[in-house]
């Protein structure tokens, strides 16, 4: 008869087997297996540094790609002003040059997914670098709309396959326990990439032009291929720098704390009910969240008009933004309350972007406050969302089921614009158009808690199965 494992015995089991198999202690304790049931032995000496070489090594490169993936999506709108008087563009046409790219970034959500799951996450996201490093420096070389329509287009498509393979390569590399920190270590890419790409963008644009604009920012995914291709790997056991030790480390760590893997299916991540509630999160996030871009960003332009300050409170949100995603994402690893980490910033986060249109201009620092505190629930959430990811999804589901939950995250994004822009339009109420979007976020937060007992119950399978 199978024991019954309690959700305190479970929590047990789980802070003992990360202090076993800490990076800092002296390696597996007696009775670890792999998943083929073999005994694992693992000596490795106390504070051995390099085995943390995954969190030095694998996690900087995977936020270098995504930056310069950032760089490339965003460019167009320090270039704009140029590239409408260029190619004779109106507002309309320039909006659509700009929402275009989310329109193709939705294509390969799920095939990159799939792809890099059945076949290589490293191989799929070296094509993808490729070929939107084309369309990237192609930007620069367009004569018309309609070329610079294309081009925008097939950047977001290149670039759509990009996450779902790296959130693969992720989940491979680290076990649950540390899964939350790898995540938002990852999102961190965002903040990093706000802080130096305007003004890397100025910079270009203060000796040249739009083109050299896309021109340079588009010959970077070229030199991250190489730093790619070398420092990459999808597996611990085919990466030349990961010292033994570590291999044995991570193997130990997942086997206790993860599913053994299997085959790719991706009618299993269709089948399942949760690849779609999670789905329904990530929309429901990113379509509310759109709202930040409505009110607040104007208000800080209103009320800050020398150029120190304008300086000063563009970087003050980012700086918020990174301690807040490394510090729930630290938090969530040890206390392994996902759902709260998910729940608790997009809730908060929700209200204060409801509330937002009665700030006023002249209450300057209160602005800068309060957007700093919703784009940091806006990002600080993602760790332990994509834990919950892996947790809920079957391995079997992991690579389709993470490409179908990112675009229909994304489609939230893009949908944002568009709701609101009609909602305004319609009503003629801001307010009531942010209220929604903020409505939407706390709904999300709803959703994370509602989750509560599947996680439980999931983690508690998984502490079962290891003690049998």
């Amino acid at each position: 008869m199978k024991k019954k494992v309690t959700t305190a015995a479970r929590s047990a089991a789980v802070e003992q087997r990360s202090k076993n198999l800490s990076t800092n202690d002296a390696g597996v304790s007696a009775g670890q297996h792999d998943g083929g049931g073999r005994a694992l032995d693992i000596a490795a000496p106390k504070n051995a540094k390099h085995l943390n070489r995954r969190w030095l090594i694998l996690i900087p490169v995977i936020m270098f790609i995504y930056i310069i993936a950032y760089m490339d999506r965003v460019n167009i709108g320090f270039g704009l002003t140029q590239i409408r008087e260029a190619l004779q563009m109106n507002a309309s046409q320039a909006g659509l040059a700009s929402g275009i790219f989310f329109i193709g970034y939705l294509i390969l959500q799920i095939p990159g997914g799939y792809f890099a799951q059945k076949w290589s996450a490293k191989k799929v996201v070296a094509v993808l670098m490729l070929l939107w490093g084309l369309c990237a420096v192609a930007e620069g070389l367009v004569h018309s709309y309609e070329q610079l329509l294309w081009v925008r287009f097939l950047l977001g498509v290149f670039e759509g396959g990009v996450q779902p393979a790296l959130m693969v390569m992720i989940n491979r590399w680290f076990s649950l326990s540390e899964k939350t920190r790898a995540n938002s270590l990852f999102i961190m890419h965002n903040p990093i990439a706000t802080i130096i790409t305007g003004p890397f963008a100025g910079l270009l644009l203060s000796f040249g032009d739009w083109r050299m604009l896309f021109i340079i920012q588009g010959l970077l995914p070229f030199l991250g291929i190489a730093i790619w291709w070398i420092l990459s790997a999808d597996i611990p056991q085919d990466a030349a720098w990961a010292q033994p030790e570590e291999v044995k480390l991570i193997d130990a760590k997942r086997a206790a704390e993860e599913p053994a893997p299997v085959q790719t299916s991706w009618k299993e991540a269709v089948y399942s009910p949760y690849t779609w509630i999670l789905g329904l999160l990530g929309f429901l996030v990113w379509f509310g969240f759109y709202g930040l871009q409505m009110w607040l960003p104007t208000l800080l332009k209103e009320s800050f008009t020398s150029d120190w300050e304008v300086g000063l409170v563009s970087v003050i949100p980012p700086v918020v933004t990174a301690i807040a995603i490394y510090a729930n994402g630290r938090g969530a690893d040890r206390d392994h309350r996902y759902n709260l980490r998910v729940a608790v910033p997009l809730i908060l986060g929700g209200i204060v972007l409801a509330c937002s249109t009665f700030v006023t201009a002249d209450m300057r620092w209160l602005i800068v406050a309060i957007y700093s505190v919703a784009v940091a629930c806006q990002l600080s959430f993602f760790g332990s969302y994509w834990t919950i990811n892996s947790i809920l999804l079957s391995p079997a589901a992991v690579g389709t089921g993470f490409g179908i939950i990112n675009g229909v995250g994304n489609f939230g994004g893009f949908l944002g614009p568009y709701v609101g822009g009609w909602i305004t339009d319609v009503t003629g109420s801001l307010p009531l158009a942010t209220a929604i979007f903020g409505s939407a976020v706390v709904a999300a937060g709803l959703i994370a808690l509602a989750l509560t007992k599947a996680v439980r119950r999931e983690l508690e399978k998984r502490a079962a199965a290891s003690e049998e």
